[in-house]
């Protein structure tokens, strides 16, 4: 027994360091957003933060955003008037980090709270698609 001991030490010291190495590695990175250029995206949109003043003479629509999909998942908008959508992402871990549209060329980052996004008033009436960044979840923005 004494002679596997000696044999299997280095081994076993290397199996403990990558064992405590890989643990802390995770307990380090729960729950942080580690998604590329994530630091540079919070700072800035935190300058970008909507104020009251800047809400003003705009129609206000606030839209949840979870890993289930958007509530409601058909956006209801009136030609003509300035309207800001509220995109409002529920969780900060989730799998939704943007939101994108071809049809509006929209591409908004997305982090936990508040996410504006500014509607073309000159957006014809129709129906115009949005999905997450991954094509997970889908939605519509008409426009009446």
């Amino acid at each position: 027994m004494n002679s596997w001991i000696r044999k299997a030490w280095p081994m076993l010291t290397l199996g403990l360091a990558v064992v405590v190495l890989l643990g802390s590695f995770l307990v380090y990175f729960m729950g942080k957003d580690m998604s590329p250029g994530s630091e540079s995206a919070k700072a800035a949109s935190a300058a970008k933060v909507e104020t009251a003043e800047d809400l003003q003479g705009f129609e206000v629509i606030d839209v949840s955003v979870s890993n289930d999909g958007f509530g409601p998942d058909v956006i209801e908008v009136k030609a003509g008037v300035p309207t800001k959508i509220n995109f409002i992402l529920t969780r900060q871990v989730t799998h939704v980090k943007s939101l994108l549209s071809s049809d509006l060329g929209m591409d908004l980052y997305m982090q936990k709270g508040d996410n504006y996004y500014t509607v073309d008033p000159d957006l014809k009436p129709g129906e115009y698609q949005i999905h997450c960044g991954m094509y997970m979840i889908y939605g519509k923005i008409k426009v009446v």
